[in-house]
């Protein structure tokens, strides 16, 4: 008895290792091809908008599970936090709810599929307010005679910089639901190097629409890590540089993201 069940238990740990373990692709947005299982991203980097807007930070995380190695599901969240300009805040957040179709090869992964997002916006304009509210108080004690020009025409002479403050709130004007459809993949140059791509077209309710490119290179974190190599199905460190472009809203030129992000697949 003894014996068979040595061989019984030798004979299933063969079968459990000779089950061939699929070779990982990155993909943008954190993100890797394994056929199966979860996979976590998480990133952190800078937003660059138009230039007469100031940089401000962002991060965003991904929770991405495989149903099968043609189908996933994966939920997104990106927050974007700054000086929007001299005298506004923005904290902008953004969710959305993807489904993706996969055609995979041994070092080469595509991908499709449509989104739901949901965008928040919050603006803060303290620091006008109390630039504004200094103004009132010094005009109180200031003494106002006839042959003195009235500081309401004064202003009329100086630049306008409406334009600037909305070109920089258009950048954040998506509030609301939107709907939109990506393309995106990954291609493994060497066991240690990828490259991925990702081009997305979104459509907000509040009748704007915006175009993404982002291209990125990434490092496959679990050829050098022995720990991960056998707890992990896939370890992808990534750098992607993401432009952005409104197609309505009169904003000219493109914004970008800078992102420096980690993946694991389990």
């Amino acid at each position: 008895m003894l014996p068979l069940f040595s061989f019984a238990g030798e004979s299933s740990a063969n079968d459990a290792e000779s089950v061939p373990k699929r070779e990982s692709v990155a993909l943008p947005g954190q993100s890797a091809y394994t056929g199966a299982g979860l996979s976590i991203g998480l990133a952190a980097g800078v937003f660059s908008p138009i230039e007469e807007c100031d940089c401000m930070g962002t991060w965003q995380g991904q929770l991405e599970y495989f149903y099968s190695d043609l189908v996933s599901g994966s939920f997104e969240v990106r927050f974007f936090g700054g000086d929007l300009d001299r005298e506004k805040m923005v904290m902008y957040q953004r969710y959305r709810i993807n489904v993706r179709f996969h055609s995979a090869y041994d070092e080469f992964a595509l991908f499709a599929g449509p989104f739901l997002g949901l965008e928040n916006t919050s603006i803060s304009e303290f620091r006008k307010q109390v630039v504004d509210r200094e103004e009132a108080d010094s005009k109180k004690t200031r003494a106002r005679f006839w042959w003195q020009q009235a500081d309401d025409d004064e202003k009329e002479d100086e630049p306008d910089s409406s334009k600037t403050e909305s070109d920089c709130g258009k950048l954040f004007a998506m509030n609301g639901f939107s709907i939109g459809l990506g393309l995106g993949g990954g291609y493994n140059v060497s066991r240690l190097f990828a490259v991925t791509g990702l081009v997305q077209v979104e459509y907000n309710f509040s009748k704007d629409v915006m175009l993404s490119l982002v291209p990125g290179v990434a490092f496959n974190l679990l050829e050098v890590w022995p720990w991960a190599k056998g707890a992990l199905r896939s370890t992808w460190i990534s750098f992607e540089v993401g432009g952005q472009r409104y197609v309505h809203g009169g904003v000219e030129g493109w914004s970008n993201t800078f992102f420096l992000g980690l993946q694991l697949g389990a």
